[in-house]
């Protein structure tokens, strides 16, 4: 009696997430992923269905990744913006270009599915609403939500062209000054 093979969805989500940082989402296809990861195109489907899954797919596994960074940097703290402060301390340990690259690209070739850009835009409206802003504390964290945010978009977009330890320098003051 044979031995029935496993399709492994970790090993596809990566192949998938190499095909939309190097073609971009118009070069994603089933047919691509099946050829790449030397599977039937029946196998792809099975697990995925369609290329929105795919995609999907890639931002569900970023976002689990993120997840898990976060819980990782709140989880000494007790304070009720422990998240927040946490996703500014993510942001700032982006201090390898390298690895903004990587993060930078993927966040926008996903921002070109709707739902994604719509489910980022909630992500950002709730975060600044759950500042509280008649505070010294909400005031300085909105404050530095922005500049980190703004920060993290300016490097991604190449607007600004930071060393890595002028990065690094900036993101301590930011955390001096305002956290």
């Amino acid at each position: 009696m044979g031995t029935k093979n496993k399709i492994d969805k970790n090993y596809l989500i990566s192949i998938i997430e190499d095909i939309i940082l190097n073609e971009g989402i118009s070069g994603l296809s089933i047919r691509k992923v099946a050829k790449k990861a030397n599977i039937s195109i029946g196998g792809i489907q099975y697990i995925f269905g369609n290329k929105e899954a795919m995609i999907k797919a890639v931002f569900e596994k970023n976002d689990d990744d993120y997840n898990h960074q976060i819980k990782n940097l709140s989880k000494d703290t007790n304070s009720k913006y422990s998240e927040l402060k946490a996703h500014i301390e993510y942001i700032s340990k982006y201090n390898s270009n390298e690895e903004l690259d990587k993060i930078s690209k993927v966040i926008t070739v996903l921002l070109q599915d709707k739902s994604v850009f719509e489910g980022l835009q909630d992500w950002h409206s709730s975060a600044l609403g759950s500042i509280d802003t008649n505070t010294d504390e909400g005031k300085k964290l909105r404050l530095a939500f922005l500049f980190s945010e703004a920060m993290f978009t300016s490097m991604t977009l190449k607007y600004i062209n930071l060393s890595e330890k002028e990065q690094k320098e900036i993101f301590e003051d930011l955390k001096t000054f305002l956290l």
